[in-house]
């Protein structure tokens, strides 16, 4: 028997006093809330988090990626961007033009600078606890073993040829024996050194023999990422950008990250299409605008994962994290250690000799990693983000359109609607739908929300795959 579609947006929103908590599972999320009950704010929640789907999500994010975050405190009148990309190689432009611009998406040229570590030691900054009460959940995680989810199994299916490529021998995720079975034991020694590593180095964590067992690695296969390119990490945090949209103000990362697409589709002075700014035509105008400055993405991608918090004090976050596209990033996994290699420079930069978005050394890549921000009817704060690559905007669009609707319910009830409602993507085919070219609940996207409101603190979790919300 189906679950009622006003049941399961029902499910998908948690509601409380101290804090709230969305993530792309389970297990993280309850990590993160247990932050909260032992006396940290939503930035040690979401942190928390954050480490765990490290772990249990090690596809789709990790140390060796890079992150984008928007935030909000009671001491800031308007969101703060967060963009921590690492930069092109210094060797990658040169390497490039050497074999005629034709780089690959993947494979150990599509190595960039991780800026993971910078972005999570800038974040821990701004909580109440340390980094080894954060990261330390996420370490007896990765030791004792966690069950492998009905995601990972696809993820690493669809990834298997070329993980296989690169590490012939299997790895802790693909074992040479075969697949891994979902709900199967799966435990990782070696990441759990990584994040212990990270809890005494922070953003330096690859400025050392584990930064010399990556570069080694990488150039052991043909990439040319050194160990002076790993200490090239800037993190900016800066006052998000804006637009003025139908129904109000709408704030998101700045560039190079999506968010300049997602508030191009909404700007009711300047977007791209005068019709309606939210239909797929007007999307995918706003999203060719911005390809044509750099960026071609792939239209679905899974290798990126969101935590959203909030806490009473008046602070909420999205974090946006990931290993790049497609899933496994780079395809190139450190043995001993675990760690996932992303492919942010091979799948961010134009390879085309000149143009603004090629790889010169330090530049960082467009990144269609992005987070949002607005205030709803009762003037309460509500962010939110999603992974799908150049499907984030599309899906972004729609749940934003939903929450500001003035027709719909208000509050976390329309939360729940939000994130549940029927989605539509932009795909080579044309717009696929679901409940039309797509199953119900058949596209991936995997939102999560927070919501400071005035009287409880809500969170949700789209329940496409396995996010889930939690608060107390």
């Amino acid at each position: 028997m189906s679950v009622p579609a006003r049941t399961i947006a029902r499910r998908a929103v948690a509601s409380g006093t101290l804090g709230a908590v969305a993530s792309g599972s389970r297990t993280a999320s309850g990590i993160g809330l247990a932050a909260l009950l032992d006396g940290g704010n939503a930035f040690d929640a979401a942190l928390a988090a954050a480490f765990a789907e490290t772990v249990v999500m090690p596809s789709k994010c990790g140390l060796a990626g890079d992150l984008v975050a928007l935030y909000v405190t009671a001491d800031h009148e308007e969101p703060v961007s967060v963009i921590a990309l690492g930069g092109a190689p210094a060797g990658l432009y040169t390497a490039a033009a050497a074999r005629d611009w034709q780089v690959p998406a993947t494979g150990p040229l599509s190595v960039g600078v991780p800026g993971a570590p910078a972005g999570y030691a800038h974040l821990g900054a701004l909580g109440r606890m340390g980094r080894e009460r954060l990261v330390s959940p996420a370490v007896a995680l990765a030791r004792r073993g966690f069950p492998w989810s009905r995601l990972n199994v696809l993820l690493t299916q669809e990834s298997l040829a070329t993980l296989m490529r690169y590490q012939p021998d299997g790895g802790r995720c693909f074992p040479v024996t075969g697949p891994l079975a979902e709900g199967e034991a799966v435990r990782m020694p070696g990441l759990a050194g990584v994040l212990e590593r990270f809890v005494h180095d922070g953003s330096d964590l690859f400025a050392g023999e584990l930064g010399r067992r990556l570069v080694g690695y990488v150039q052991e296969h043909g990439g040319v990422l050194d160990l002076d390119d790993l200490g090239t990490v800037e993190v900016i945090e800066e006052r998000a950008h804006s637009v003025e949209s139908e129904h109000g103000r709408l704030w998101a990362t700045n560039g190079p990250s999506y968010g300049i697409a997602l508030t191009r589709t909404f700007d009711r002075e300047h977007r791209v299409d005068r019709g309606a700014p939210t239909s797929p035509d007007a999307v995918a105008r706003a999203l060719a605008a911005l390809a044509r400055g750099g960026l071609q993405p792939a239209l679905t991608a899974e290798g990126t994962s969101t935590v959203s918090a909030a806490d009473a004090d008046g602070n909420a976050v999205v974090i946006v994290h990931s290993n790049s596209f497609p899933r496994y990033g780079s395809g190139l996994v450190l043995p001993g250690d675990d760690l996932v290699l992303a492919n942010r420079a091979g799948r961010g930069f134009t390879f085309e000799a000149g143009h603004p978005n090629a790889p010169r050394p330090g530049q960082r890549p467009l990144t269609t990693l992005h987070a949002w921000a607005l205030k709803d009817a009762t003037r309460s704060w509500v962010l939110g983000a999603t992974p799908g690559g150049a499907q984030q905007v599309p899906w972004n669009v729609q749940v934003i359109d939903q929450l500001t609707c003035p027709d719909l319910l208000d509050g976390p009830a329309r939360m729940g609607a939000a994130v549940t409602a029927p989605k539509w993507e932009i795909s080579d085919r044309g717009v696929l739908r679901e409940g039309a070219e797509l199953p119900p609940l058949g596209a991936r996207s995997a939102h999560t929300l927070v919501r400071l409101g005035p009287d409880l603190l809500s969170a949700a979790a789209d329940p496409r795959w396995d996010a889930t919300a939690v608060a107390s």
